[in-house]
């Protein structure tokens, strides 16, 4: 794939990460004058938003890598669709240590989690790449020599990424949009080109938040400049803008404007994996590759394959029957007692592939864009068009032999079905979280989770506190803006 990093690019990088600030939310691109060239500006684009194990700060693949930025396992955890990786879950239960682990596995809500947020690469990694990615490429675009029409497109890209890299962030560490409470709600920082170095940032609302990714959105799609699909799956091209457009405005509840977008997204790109091609069902060998599946609009991960993943009893449990990667495919590691070894449960399971089926942890699937739809659709009382589409996904992940359409009447009905649908299509990534916590903000929708461990029921209330992530000291410590949302 052409994704090319040259050592240019890499000095050109480094002098930013250098002369840039004193800490994540303070960054302002000073020497962006360097970059004076279009050609320059879309190197900087060509960001690895994939799989990397350099991760320290002082790492020089941090500058070019976005490492364990898009990491969801605390995600996971905190909404039962995993155990903590790589951990003996019945020992960290009965030490009762006052950890992170402890709080997301057993919903404890008096576990300090702010004192031991140290740091947090998720954090401090986007806020590096809306800082000396997007907002270097967006102030110098204008000014830079070379191919205009180019220069346009790399700025709307980097809109886009603004917006996406905010609309991730404001979700991690604050409330779901809500339009009752949206305007007091804290949000994030919102961090543009022009931020100031010589002020802290200041932390917005999530409806000023909200309303900073819609324009810069609307900013990029007036630039009209961007290609329906992208050189590569870690570049912008219009398949993903319009994805974006469709998950911010589907927050917002804005569902006849998600489902426009949903529908120009799809216009371009529809393809979606079909799990009856895999072997023992179909002939094909169960794969799929990190970047470049032919479902990405946008390659957003830590993870190639899900290796070692332990799914909570409640995952396996909650698969529909027919399944065909859960009862045929069975991608789990290939000696059980390895897994009772490393989870201290009894039957438990790990993920693992002989070749790599890759996990969109925090990108864009046309799995979105097709559920963005569903969900529009049966808000909107157009339930047999949402039920269409369910079916489709459905039909797609269930043995032949044992699938059957569902039917529902009312919207009530059909979100059921969205919802158990969802579950399993955004398995190992942070879009379960992302969806539960926003439908936590309607009664109707509300969820209550519950983890049951050796006998003993963990229970997860929807307005709980331990769905806002606590700001990093690493961030809290140079900020005072940048009170906890919880």
């Amino acid at each position: 794939m052409n994704k090319k990093i040259y050592g240019n690019t890499i000095i050109l990088i480094f002098i930013f990460l250098l002369s840039g600030c004193s800490k994540f939310t303070e960054i302002t691109p000073k020497g962006s004058n360097v970059l004076n060239r279009v050609s320059d500006l879309d190197l900087l684009l060509n960001y690895n938003f994939s799989l990397n194990t350099a991760v320290s700060i002082s790492s020089p693949a941090f500058v070019v890598t976005a490492g364990e930025a898009f990491n969801c396992n605390d995600a996971e955890v905190l909404v039962g669709d995993i155990y903590p990786y790589v951990t003996n879950v019945a020992t960290l239960i009965s030490l009762n240590a006052k950890d992170l682990n402890t709080a997301l596995t057993t919903y404890n809500e008096s576990i300090d989690r702010k004192n031991l947020a140290l740091a947090d690469v998720k954090y401090e990694k986007m806020y590096f790449i809306i800082n000396n990615v997007c907002n270097v490429v967006i102030k110098n675009a204008d000014g830079a020599s070379g191919d205009r029409a180019k220069a346009n497109t790399l700025k709307a890209e980097a809109y886009i990424l603004r917006a996406y890299m905010h609309y991730l962030l404001v979700n991690i560490y604050a409330k779901a949009y809500n339009p009752a409470t949206a305007a007091t709600d804290g949000g994030i920082p919102y961090v543009k080109e022009d931020n100031l170095v010589s002020e802290p940032n200041k932390k917005s609302t999530v409806a000023e938040v909200y309303a900073n990714i819609v324009a810069d959105i609307d900013a990029a799609f007036a630039l009209n400049s961007l290609p329906n699909v992208a050189a590569n799956n870690m570049r912008v091209g219009m398949g993903f803008a319009y994805g974006v457009r469709a998950q911010v405005l589907l927050a917002m509840r804005n569902y006849a404007g998600a489902l426009a977008a949903a529908n120009a997204s799809l216009a371009i790109n529809s393809t979606i994996i079909d799990d009856r091609l895999f072997a023992p069902v179909g002939t094909t060998a169960y794969a799929k590759p990190a970047v470049t599946a032919a479902d990405n609009l946008f390659y957003a991960s830590n993870k190639g394959p899900s290796t070692l993943i332990a799914p909570t009893f409640e995952t396996l449990a909650a698969y529909e029957p027919g399944n065909i990667q859960n009862e045929y495919v069975k991608p789990y590691f290939p000696v059980p007692a390895q897994a009772v070894a490393i989870t201290g449960l009894a039957n438990a399971k790990l993920s693992y592939s002989a070749t790599i089926f890759a996990v969109n942890t925090a990108g864009l699937t046309t799995s979105d864009t097709y559920l963005i739809k569903a969900e529009c659709l049966a808000r909107t009382q157009n339930v047999p068009g949402a039920m269409e589409i369910i079916n489709m996904i459905r039909q797609r992940r269930i043995h032949p032999s044992v699938y059957a359409p569902q039917i529902a009447t009312t919207e009530a009905q059909a979100m059921v079905f969205l919802k158990k649908t969802a579950r399993f299509e955004f398995l190992y990534t942070f879009k379960n979280y992302f969806n539960i916590k926003r439908w936590n903000t309607e009664d109707a929708y509300k969820e209550t989770i519950t983890r049951t461990v050796n006998g003993v029921t963990y229970t997860l209330k929807p307005e709980s506190p331990l769905y806002i992530f606590p700001f990093p000291q690493s961030a809290t410590a140079y900020n005072p803006n940048l009170t906890q949302n919880y």
